[in-house]
């Protein structure tokens, strides 16, 4: 069975199930697992529960007026971004009539192949 966590605000939109949860406290030097969220409502979470069979256990948070913060960190294996291939090309496009400036453009190349 999960562990419901009922907040006083909106979640935020950026939470998915899968993100492990952490609360921490003002006194609390490092932030400690709750556990991995299974369900997601406008003002809860559940954390615990089961995940592709197996069961996760919840580590109860210490509620602590006005000092408990909680956070959510994703699952870094399936959070992994950018372009793959052998060939990107970008095109920049304003549609601004006066004057600006490109400050910078990046990229992060990686050798798969020869």
């Amino acid at each position: 069975m999960a562990d419901k966590i009922t907040f006083s605000k909106k979640i935020n939109d950026s939470v998915q199930i899968g993100d492990e949860l952490y609360w921490t406290t003002i006194s609390t030097p490092d932030p400690i697992l709750v556990g991995i969220i299974t369900s997601i409502g406008d003002k809860y979470v559940e954390v615990g529960g089961e995940i592709d069979g197996v069961t996760q256990t919840a580590n109860t948070p210490v509620f602590v007026a006005n000092t408990t913060f909680f956070m959510f960190r994703k699952p870094v294996e399936e959070n992994i971004s950018g372009l793959k291939g052998y060939h990107a090309e970008v095109e920049f496009t304003n549609n601004v009539t006066t004057k600006q400036e490109l400050f910078a453009v990046g990229s992060e190349v990686t050798m798969s192949s020869k």
